[in-house]
């Protein structure tokens, strides 16, 4: 009898994306893009204007955190990771109750936003505002919602594969 081991051939076979997950996933990348372009875009025809950086630092970080976070959670749900599908249901609440205060506030965030930029475009960058608000609201919750029902895909409630398990 021999003393070799038996080899076994790990296959790197996954399973398909779902099409709500690629189609959300995208969807939520080109927003958190578009969102990016539109608030450089500000600060830079408010640096045209003359004003000066240190007075957009609210426009700065606005337009630092929240695409880049949109992003970020979103390619994780085309990535079909388990923390993007936790991310998004613990987070989307959160989410939806931040956009509904920035709604409610529009007229203080607003007036962040204009400050430095003539009273012709404040109506654009409000009807901007609402609209990016709206958006990314509509995005998260069908997002949440879908999520819900696609908990297999990502893997939850599966058990895991014996090396992954923590053993305290």
């Amino acid at each position: 009898m021999s003393r070799t081991g038996v080899r076994i051939v790990r296959s790197s076979i996954r399973e398909p994306r779902p099409v709500g997950v690629a189609i959300l996933a995208s969807a939520g990348v080109a927003v958190g893009i578009v969102l990016a372009l539109l608030l450089v875009a500000l600060i830079a025809y408010k640096a045209a204007l003359g004003v000066p950086l240190a007075m957009q630092i609210i426009d700065i970080a606005l337009a630092i955190v929240v695409p880049f976070t949109i992003v970020w959670f979103f390619w994780g749900v085309w990535e079909v990771l388990q923390s993007a599908w936790w991310s998004h249901v613990i987070g989307g609440p959160l989410v939806a109750a931040g956009l509904g205060a920035a709604f409610v506030w529009r007229g203080m965030v607003i007036g962040l936003l204009v400050r430095g930029v003539p009273v012709a475009l404040h109506q654009w960058i409000e009807t901007g505002f609402v609209w990016s608000v709206w958006v990314i609201l509509i995005l998260e919750i069908t997002t949440v919602v879908y999520l819900l029902t696609a908990w297999k895909a990502f893997g939850i409630g599966a058990p895991k594969p014996l090396w992954e398990r923590r053993h305290w």
